[in-house]
């Protein structure tokens, strides 16, 4: 008996849209004929179908989320508060005024461990922030200070627009949390669907061929060769599956 099997393809080479691609193509050429290749093969069809259908839905899903925008600019407006509350206090330093002076000082003892705050990833510099907040807030002598030189109106703001921040951080983490599988994560199930819906294929042609199963494998294996030249697809890992 002559054993039939279908060109190489390295499916996993492929990236997430030419697989979907693939799939989809095999489906519509499978699908009018589904009575004719039998139970199993026909099995199989209708879950890689299936899965290819989640796939396609991963693949549209924007990646980008609504709140990345308003993150982004609350971080920005964050750190230009805290960027000049270091500045204005540091000015006061020089001052001639020994009140200013004086409160500048005490301010400046107080800001030393926050320092460099603004610098740190956006969600670890949330926590720190919040801290640096509650312990001013909590010392009268600090908030005093900061009325001399004129800058606890920033210390308020960077403190409301922290919490703006943290908000809108936990809403996107919620929404990303809601979102479908990566079309990524739903590739290695999509793979293996394929195959084994070509391996249904093969055994219909080695076992029970027809004219019906004959002309669908042909069609299948020009198919598999047009895909074999997109192999290497950027998102995709170098393992050897041929199928």
């Amino acid at each position: 008996m002559e054993n039939h099997s279908f060109s190489p393809l390295y499916v996993s080479k492929l990236s997430v849209k030419a697989l979907y691609a693939l799939n989809k193509s095999t489906i519509e050429l499978s699908k009018p004929i589904i009575s004719q290749i039998g139970p199993i093969a026909g099995a199989g069809l209708n879950y890689l179908e299936s899965i290819n259908q989640q796939l396609v839905v991963s693949l549209n899903t924007t990646t980008k989320s609504s709140f990345t925008t308003q993150i982004q600019g609350l971080d920005v407006d964050r750190d230009t508060d805290l960027i000049e509350i270091k500045r204005v206090n540091t000015s006061f330093l020089k001052s001639s005024n020994p009140e200013k002076k004086s409160a500048a000082s005490l301010l400046q003892l107080f800001l030393a461990p926050f320092w460099t705050v603004n610098d740190l990833p956006q969600d670890i510099e949330t926590g720190i922030v919040e801290d640096m907040i509650t312990k001013y807030n909590a010392r009268p002598d600090l908030i005093a200070a900061a009325k001399v030189i004129d800058i606890d109106g920033l210390f308020v703001s960077a403190g409301e627009k922290n919490k703006a921040f943290d908000l809108k951080w936990k809403s996107r983490n919620a929404e990303y949390s809601e979102r479908p599988e990566s079309a990524t994560s739903l590739k290695p199930v999509t793979i293996a669907a394929y195959m084994q819906y070509c391996t249904a294929i093969e055994q219909m042609m080695n076992f029970a061929p027809n004219d019906t199963i004959i002309a669908l494998f042909n069609k299948m294996d020009e198919l598999r060769k047009v895909y074999h030249g997109l192999e290497g697809g950027k998102d995709t890992p170098d393992t050897p599956e041929s199928k």
